[in-house]
């Protein structure tokens, strides 16, 4: 096992630049109890010049498509102090490097708000600053997480120290990992525009996030032996691959520490998880019920080659609806002799970088049943969807319309949610294109609830009605199996499971005795949402490289969630009115 330090990071160290040789408790990133505020605003440019991680373990190879997986991004990060506490990057979104051309680095990056202060008698009249960061790549969907540290004193800056501690759940850079590094760094002052704007943002951010209490502090409530099995990990090698679990009840978010190497992660509220498919559920199934909300349900019937330019050689296409593609029953197979094998047959639509081409890669692949009459997962169809789902936006408001801004300005801006980072698609100058809708979504536990929340709302959020309420109200946990619904074909211990619009649909029996069917967001590595009746969300972040139908149960949740509120139809207060 690796030794982690616990020295602190002194002055010397970030001035000289001293090299690191592994991991550090992570709280010695933190501000301490007795931080005063910092002697100046940091507000401006820092330019990393990117450097050789150290890692562990180490990889046999380290280039991945041709780029370097053990090298720190040479990037430049906005960021600007709001309240003399908080250092807010000017963007949350992926910050393209390792997806350009002509760079070494394998990696984007996303920068999270972090904290500004000043140790007395320590650092020479210097401030120190620390943000929490994660390692991304526009083509995949997990997250490195990590941490970093700089000082900083009227246009200076130290080398900045960073360490990378946690991840969900890798996919072409295989292995899992830990880093760390010191690097050289520049600051440019200023250059911020509408840097006020962008302070009240983030202080309208800080004020729509839920309260938050240890996750603990539900024991009394459930008893012990419940919530200890609600991370649904049903060994200790599963165990190790729970990154954070959260429950909302009443009001309040209930959340784990972060299982991170090196000790608790001190900005556990503003971490962003790389949570896969769950993107499909809180972006792609709120895109097309909000459609739905404004346009009408006959959205789901539409042909999608009434809006997406289909091939000639592809006419088979032309009969698939909306919601064949949402039920994931398109009729398209990997290939013919194995047309259910997920990743038959994958990468060449996976690697596709712009729209067009993972448009075309997309649609070529062959026809094997009926559209509307088998569930086939199928990420390519996801993509296409998405595609189709603007394609159907722009039909209606024109072109320059984009489900980006639909997303932002229409849901999740009035539910509370300022930003929302997401993979795009590589257009050929590097750019980013097409929201993914498939996978990209890099999001925080305090987000996912939101979402969650406004479908046990019904899409009602303060006033308005945001999503399609007799589409929503399809989903929501019931009795009675959602009437979109198609079978999976795979059982878990109470019944079989469904998929209806990027949602899937488990059986349950609670402890009432009642039988009913539970929606839940899922994403590869073992990330679920799941929604229950009362109100209440549970929330687990995992990043098992596993294919065990049991670990992706949201059964554990529901065990938990049925101690705090009952589940039978007479008595449940949120979804069984």
């Amino acid at each position: 096992m690796m030794k982690i330090a616990n020295d602190p990071i002194t002055w010397n160290e970030l001035i000289e630049g001293t090299e690191v040789k592994g991991l550090t408790k992570n709280d010695q990133f933190a501000a301490p109890d007795n931080a005063q505020e910092p002697s100046m605003e940091f507000e401006g440019t820092l330019k990393l010049e990117g450097t050789q991680m150290g890692m562990s373990p180490k990889f046999s190879t380290k280039n991945v498509h041709g780029k370097d997986i053990t090298f720190f991004p040479d990037v430049s990060l906005a960021f600007m102090t709001v309240d003399d506490k908080y250092l807010v990057p000017v963007t949350q979104d992926v910050i393209p490097n390792g997806t350009l051309e002509h760079t070494r680095s394998y990696w984007d990056i996303i920068v999270q708000p972090g904290r500004v202060w000043r140790e007395v008698d320590q650092d020479n009249g210097w401030n120190r600053a620390s943000f929490p960061f994660s390692l991304v790549n526009r083509l995949e969907g997990e997250t490195h997480i990590g941490i970093a540290m700089f000082l900083y004193k009227e246009a200076n800056v130290s080398h900045v120290r960073f360490q990378i501690v946690a991840q969900t759940g890798p996919f072409d850079v295989s292995s899992y990992f830990n880093a760390w590094g010191v690097m050289k760094a520049t600051y440019e002052p200023g250059g911020i525009d509408n840097v006020e704007e962008h302070k009240n943002v983030y202080r309208r951010h800080l004020e729509s996030r839920f309260p938050t209490a240890p996750f603990d502090a539900l024991k009394q409530k459930v008893g012990g032996r419940h919530l200890a099995a609600f991370h649904g990990a049903r060994n200790a090698e599963e165990e190790k691959h729970v990154l954070q679990t959260g429950l909302f009840y009443e009001g309040v978010l209930y959340r784990s520490p972060c299982y991170f190497a090196a000790g608790p992660f001190p900005y556990g509220d503003d971490i962003r998880y790389g949570v896969w498919s769950v993107t499909k559920t809180a972006m792609m199934n709120v895109a097309m019920l909000r459609l739905a909300q404004k346009y009408g349900c006959s959205l789901l019937d539409e042909k999608i080659a009434t809006y997406i330019q289909i091939p000639a050689s592809q006419k088979a296409w032309n009969d698939v609806t909306y919601l064949d593609m949402a039920n994931m029953a398109s009729g398209r197979g990997a290939t013919t002799d194995d047309p259910t094998c997920y990743l038959c047959d994958y990468h060449r639509w996976y690697l596709a970088p712009s729209k067009d081409e993972k448009m075309r890669e997309a649609l070529d692949y062959p026809r094997v049943w009926e559209p509307g009459t088998k569930y086939n997962y199928r990420d390519q169809d996801a993509f296409l969807l998405g595609v189709a789902l603007e394609a159907y936006l722009q039909h209606k408001e024109g072109e320059g319309a984009t489900l980006d801004q639909l997303l932002k300005q229409e849901v999740y801006e009035p539910i509370g949610i300022y930003y929302a980072p997401v993979n795009h698609s590589i257009e050929g100058d590097g750019s980013s294109g097409h929201p993914r809708m498939d996978f990209g979504y890099h999001a925080t536990l305090d987000d996912l609830t939101k979402i969650a929340l406004l479908y046990e709302k019904r899409g009602y959020w303060n006033g308005n009605q945001i999503l399609h309420r007799e589409l929503v109200e399809s989903i929501l946990p019931k009795q009675d199996l959602p009437t979109l619904a198609i079978p999976k074909g795979d059982k878990n211990a109470f019944g079989p499971q469904y998929y209806a619009m990027n949602w899937h649909i488990e059986s349950y029996r609670s402890s009432e005795g009642d039988e009913l069917y539970l929606p839940n967001m899922k994403g590869y590595g073992g990330n679920i949402v799941t929604l229950m009746p009362g109100g209440v969300v549970g929330l687990r972040m995992a990043n098992a490289l596993t294919s065990e139908d049991d670990f992706d149960s949201t059964v554990p949740q529901a065990e938990v969630g049925n101690q705090l509120v009952s589940f039978c139809r007479d008595k449940a207060t949120s979804t069984f009115e």
